[in-house]
């Protein structure tokens, strides 16, 4: 490998460590609540409130499939970003011909490769969902089932994932690159 791919693929290791641990941010904030929100007060009573009945203390969705789309767009968003980061910097090197080559000689890695589909996920996904989001803020009449339309937004994105990523395996399935 040369100094430029290392470079590269240590960069790509990094951005992956931050998706994780935002990820795993994300999860661990709808699984406990608030928890890394320091409480002015004891959180001893926990009396229900006045509007509603709901605990002081409760989670705001409750594991329903509101948070789970929260927090599958609020993860995928990262890592969209955090590609564009990695994308910058590596259609930069154009400038540098044969360093440009030896970093995008990567991408005919299988890890790089899966990556791919992950990434292809997660655009399809933040995108389809993100229309979801407008189609409630923007006609909330208009649907009547929330539940039933992020089943449809998750099925067509694995589809979708699944037809993509044949094709970004396809060197891999049929052989070509190991």
């Amino acid at each position: 490998m040369s100094t430029a791919q290392i470079v590269f693929a240590i960069a790509l290791g990094l951005a992956s460590l931050l998706i994780v641990g935002f990820a795993g941010y994300v999860l661990s904030s709808a699984a406990w609540g608030d928890r890394w929100v320091r409480h002015r007060e004891p959180a001893a009573v926990d009396e229900p409130r006045a509007h509603g009945g709901m605990s002081s203390r409760s989670r705001v969705y409750g594991g329903r499939s509101g948070q789970w789309a929260f927090m599958t767009h609020r993860i995928t968003g990262f890592l969209v970003f955090a590609f564009l980061l990695l994308h910058i910097v590596d259609v930069s090197l154009i400038a540098r011909p044969q360093l440009y080559d030896q970093v995008h000689e990567l991408y005919g890695n299988v890890m790089l490769r899966l990556f791919e589909v992950g990434l292809l996920f997660a655009l399809v996904y933040h995108s389809l969902n993100g229309l979801r989001i407008v189609m409630i803020d923007f006609f909330p009449g208009s649907i009547r089932n929330e539940k039933t339309v992020l089943v449809a937004v998750t099925v067509l994105s694995v589809g979708a994932t699944l037809a993509g990523g044949y094709v970004i395996m396809k060197p891999f399935i049929e052989g070509r690159l190991l």
